[in-house]
This record gives structure tokens, sequence and C-alpha cells, in this order.
């Protein structure tokens, strides 16, 4: 009769055991597996994948500079969107002196060059991706991407693009 209860016990603990692994594993699949995990992931940070293409006749034949900037501030979105990027270039240091918060990742390209792709660690709470390329024509040559995603940087023959991968 002892042995009888104790074996029932054991059935009862093997079964919660079961059901409890079962269960931690439905919410791992679903995380992993629905827009919720990417959420959850922005909402700690992680790493943003990022594709780039180098026209052969970007800037003109010339090399580009690029910056990323991770924007933790929703509030220097619309002050970065008023800089274009020649200013950006000319001004950053003094820019990151005063935003210390903004963290900044520069590379520079040349035309038709190959580009491996990228992974960016980014913090809790980004709230924006912006980005700056220095070409010699006229005009802006920024971009944003809100809230960080995967993304494929074009940059062009007189400008940069930015397409969201899903």
């Amino acid at each position: 009769m002892i042995e009888r209860a104790s074996r029932r016990r054991r059935a009862a603990a093997s079964a919660i055991r079961l059901l409890a692994t079962s269960g931690l594993v439905v919410i791992f699949l679903f995380l992993n597996s629905c827009s919720v995990g990417k959420k959850v992931r922005s909402a700690f940070g992680g790493q943003l994948p990022i594709e780039v293409k180098v026209m052969p006749e970007a800037n003109d034949n010339s090399p580009v500079a690029v910056d990323l900037l991770i924007v933790y501030d929703e509030k220097l979105i619309d002050e970065l969107l008023k800089i274009p990027a020649t200013d950006w270039f000319a001004k950053r240091k003094q820019f990151l002196a005063d935003h210390p918060a903004v963290k900044v990742q520069g590379w520079e390209w040349v035309p038709g060059q190959v580009v491996e792709p990228i992974k960016i660690e980014y913090g809790a709470g980004a709230r924006n991706v912006v980005l700056y390329a220095d070409y010699h024509t006229e005009g802006d040559h920024r971009a944003v991407v809100a809230p960080p995603r995967p993304f494929r940087l074009l940059l062009g023959e007189r400008d940069l693009s930015v397409e969201v991968i899903q």
C-alpha cells in the first residue's frame, strides 16, 4: 500500500515536470515565431542585422562615408532630422559630446564594394536608427529606420535609400 502511494506520487511529479517543460517550450516557440518576440528583443536590446549594397557608380565613383546612429531619446529625432549629412559630418564631434547617449558606428565604402552582412549591437530603449551618407551631391542624404529593425542600405549614384527587411 505504501509502495503504491509512493509510485503515484512519483508519477504525479513526473507529469507536473512534463507539463512545466511543455509549457516553457510552447512559450519559447511563440516568442521566436511571431512579432511579439521581435518586440521583446527590441525592448531589451539585441543585434540589428543590416545588408549593404554599394552601387558601382555610387557618389560619382567616390568613396562614401556612412554613419549609423542608434538614438535612445525620442526628442533628438526631430533635431537630427533637421541636420543634412554635410552638417552632420562637419559637426558630429560636438553633437556627440553634447549627446553622449547617441551611439554611432561609421564606415566608408568604395563604389561597387561587396559588403558582408553587418550586425550592430543596441541596448534597451533604442527608438530610432538614423543614417547619414557623405555624398558629393546636394541633398539631405539621411534616412531613418524606426523602430530599429533589419534593413538593407542601398548606396546609389546620388543618394542613399533604405528598405526594411521582413
